[in-house]
């Protein structure tokens, strides 16, 4: 089956990339892999967020194919790269999935059929349902409610005190 391994390094580390990607084919080899092709550079790039305090890095990518009985190493691929210093993040993914929508065209979740896209690519929100408005009360009503609430309390607080001062004997 054949995967794809994007990484990247510091831009420091461009000068030597050479080297580092020599060492990912040793990595790559040593546990059954084989280059598809050469390394693809897709050069120095501003990172998203600081990583290790650096906000650009040098972005490459190669493919490669494991047998079956070998793809079990993609994990240790995995953590043999994350101990590699040279390699600040990298990612391995099925050739086979790149470029496949994440979710499938036949499924519909509810909030998709409501929405539509704009122009832009981006989904309008839902409208929402029009509610219907609760009737004000006049003040005379809201003050009448507080005045048998605060009523309410005084008769719990004698009927608290009732209580506490029957002790058991």
């Amino acid at each position: 089956m054949e995967y794809e391994l994007l990484f990247f390094t510091t831009v420091a580390n461009e000068e030597k990339i050479g080297s580092i990607k020599k060492d990912i084919t040793e990595i790559l080899e040593s546990l059954g892999g084989k280059l598809s092709g050469d390394f693809s550079d897709i050069g120095k790039r501003k990172l998203a967020y600081p990583i290790k305090r650096n906000t650009h890095a040098f972005f490459s990518f190669v493919r490669f194919t494991l047998e079956d009985e070998n793809r079990q190493n993609i994990p240790e691929i995995g953590k043999r790269l994350s101990l590699y210093n040279n390699v600040m993040r990298h990612i391995i993914v099925r050739a086979d999935e790149i470029g496949k929508p994440i979710i499938s065209g036949g499924i519909k979740f509810e909030h998709e059929e409501r929405s539509e896209m704009k122009p832009s690519g981006r989904r309008e929100r839902p409208s929402r349902p029009p509610q219907a408005k609760k009737p004000i009360r006049p003040a005379a009503e809201i003050k009448a409610s507080e005045d048998k609430s605060k009523a309410s309390l005084s008769e719990l607080d004698e009927k608290l005190s009732e209580i506490l001062e029957e002790t058991p004997e």
